[in-house]
């Protein structure tokens, strides 16, 4: 049963929960917050976008008021969609995870639980061709889905002028898929490269800070994501089976080329605006031509993303 934050309950008392009814009351299962992965970054360019645009649509925090409702992942109590769902919601399950053959018995009872979410789902939403690939068996072939890619703020992520003079890296998790032991390994063996690491690697077992050629930052706030995605010539990626990674989308709008790891959705977002691991030594050589195609991606930008979801 999902545990409801004092956040929420707050969320939940009638002032936040106006229906109004010429607009589009929309409810996502995830509160925006500030600060956290991937989901939380969703569901804080989707609060940021409808407050751009209130004259079409309306947020309430309590899905029973809701004319439609994006459900992210496990983020919800299957009672209270049930009973949305038969006021009329409109579910949306948007889903960025992958189940494998051995997991530990958080991930078999996340898991379970999106499953019997997807139930009351309208239409499934998944995150990349890797998702879908993978989730679309376990779920038992739901009749209804689409396949639509994150996006990021183009107010918010934009080129600098000229490339940046470091090789970046960000992460938040330190998981063994985080693939950090490729990155420890890789700044070592290329010590007349420097390397600019943000995000939450003194909390991994690697003691990148004792590495001559690293820049550590530590963990920023999201608004100061764009400084020093502008000082990377480009993105050392090596994640492994990462479903549609943002920071990769940030950083491609911000006109950083991606190194990025085959296995996972990565390769779906990158395009030509990067290469694959094994092509490392290619970044520099190319990197203005990996960037002009950074230049044109404008399917990364999120307005189209939360188009897409309201025309579900």
């Amino acid at each position: 049963m999902e545990i409801i934050s004092l956040l929420q309950k707050f969320r939940a008392f009638p002032f936040f929960n106006r229906r109004c009814k010429d607009r589009l009351n929309i409810f996502i299962s995830l509160p925006a917050r500030q600060k956290g992965g991937g989901s939380n970054t969703f569901s804080y360019n989707f609060n940021k976008w409808i407050a751009k645009n209130r004259s079409k649509y309306n947020i309430v925090y309590n899905i029973g008021k809701a004319d439609r409702a994006i459900v992210i992942a496990n983020k919800m109590d299957i009672k209270r969609l049930a009973k949305a769902k038969d006021k009329g919601c409109f579910i949306i399950h948007r889903l960025d995870e992958h189940v494998e053959p051995v997991e530990d018995e958080y991930r078999r009872k996340k898991h379970a639980h999106i499953k019997e979410l997807n139930r009351f789902a309208d239409i499934t939403v998944f995150q990349s061709n890797f998702v879908f690939e993978n989730m679309y068996p376990f779920l038992d072939r739901p009749e209804k889905y689409e396949i639509i890619h994150n996006g990021a703020d183009p107010e918010e992520f934009y080129p600098d002028d000229q490339p940046g003079k470091f090789i970046g890296h960000v992460t938040w998790g330190t998981g063994g898929k985080k693939r950090l032991d490729m990155l420890y390994e890789t700044i070592r063996a290329n010590p007349e490269e420097r390397f600019l690491l943000v995000g939450n690697h003194s909390a991994s077992k690697y003691n990148f800070t004792d590495l001559a050629n690293v820049n550590y930052a530590g963990t920023v706030k999201r608004q100061q994501m764009p400084f020093f995605l502008h000082k990377m010539k480009f993105l050392y990626f090596p994640s492994e089976n990462d479903p549609c990674p943002n920071t990769v989308i940030e950083a491609i709008l911000a006109g950083v080329p991606v190194c990025y790891n085959p296995l996972g959705g990565t390769k779906e977002l990158v395009k030509d605006c990067g290469t694959e691991l094994s092509g490392y030594q290619d970044m520099n050589a190319n990197i203005e031509n990996f960037r002009t195609e950074c230049l044109k991606r404008t399917d990364l930008h999120f307005y189209y993303t939360a188009e897409r979801y309201l025309e579900l």
